[in-house]
């Protein structure tokens, strides 16, 4: 998750900085891509609060640590980010491609139209 979040991260700041620049057309089908992503990780918000919930084994000792054990693969802990945590990052990374998609959209058009205008003048 981290290097996907670095990665999108990176796509912002080129789109930002004019480094690279789509087509509407040529973005289209990324943009279909994560907007279902992002609707279909969404639609998990359920489930993701029920996960968070301490799981009710028992009460003797091995009953109360696989507990903990459950609760910390779902919301970080020792050795792992977290179900949860890792989702929410997905979606910051999905939502900032996103993001970058439409700059860079917004870029092409720009240079599109400069360049159409130059060439009738």
């Amino acid at each position: 998750m981290g290097a996907m979040t670095a990665n999108a991260n990176s796509l912002a700041q080129l789109a930002s900085s004019g480094g690279f620049a789509i087509s509407r057309t040529g973005a289209e089908n990324y943009t279909k891509a994560i907007d279902k992503a992002l609707v279909e990780l969404g639609e998990l918000r359920g489930t993701l609060n029920d996960l968070q919930q301490e799981t009710r084994l028992g009460t003797s000792p091995d009953a109360i640590a696989m507990s903990k054990y459950n609760l910390e693969n779902v919301t970080g802990g020792s050795g792992t980010i977290g179900i949860v945590p890792a989702i929410k990052q997905l979606i910051t990374a999905l939502t900032q491609a996103r993001d970058a998609l439409e700059l860079a959209t917004s870029d092409y058009e720009a240079v599109e139209t400069d360049v159409s205008t130059r060439l009738k003048n």
